[in-house]
């Protein structure tokens, strides 16, 4: 990727961040979610060196492996957000849809990070229970990532916040038919989302 593509990629994130209503960049704010890289390098590499720079051990080759495999990723123990703008997914897309996936990645992310600070332990432990209830998309994207039974929670409420968004983008409020209520009030609760 060259250095102006990146910078446009940049400039991507910074407009989704944005686009995040008021109050939900300030609940960010508080719980330390409101810094990110957006990259050309792998994350898992770039995970890995920021990790070792602030004094952390370094990530396994597994580690590395998987996150080299993500689009992008919230880094609790150094309160970043890394985003691979060069990632092969993003391939041959068109700029609008580059855009759409860019930006839901942002937003998947920082959701991702309110998750994990703000939802409760009895919300983890109901994810199994809540990915049935959720989309069939959402919920078959989710089990075939491979994810743990514990992060069920946290991928639920960051896909499907990561819709809404999307959906408040083209101008669309309130909580969509497809969407289950027990759901919906979860992502409210954790990500303040009174749309």
């Amino acid at each position: 990727m060259d250095s102006e593509s990146l910078r446009r990629a940049q400039r991507m994130v910074d407009l989704a961040w944005r686009d995040l209503p008021a109050d939900h960049r300030r609940l960010l704010q508080n719980v330390r979610a409101d810094s990110w890289e957006v990259t050309d390098r792998p994350l898992g590499l770039r995970a890995d060196e920021l990790l070792q720079s602030a004094g952390h051990a370094r990530l396994t080759r597994s580690q590395r492996a998987a996150l080299d495999q993500a689009l992008g990723v919230w880094i609790e123990s150094l309160r970043l957000i890394l985003i691979d703008a060069a990632h092969r997914e993003f391939g041959g897309l068109n700029n609008r849809a580059y855009e759409a996936a860019l930006v839901r990645v942002a937003w998947h992310e920082w959701a991702h990070a309110l998750s994990v600070a703000r939802a409760t332990s009895d919300d983890v432990a109901a994810g199994a229970r809540l990915l049935a209830l959720a989309p069939e998309g959402v919920r078959v994207g989710i089990r075939s990532a491979g994810y743990r039974r514990n992060d069920y929670t946290h991928e639920l409420v960051a896909e499907t916040y990561a819709l809404l968004m999307a959906r408040r983008r083209r101008g669309q409020t309130g909580r969509p038919a497809w969407l289950d209520d027990e759901i919906y009030t979860l992502v409210g609760r954790v990500c303040g989302w009174a749309q």
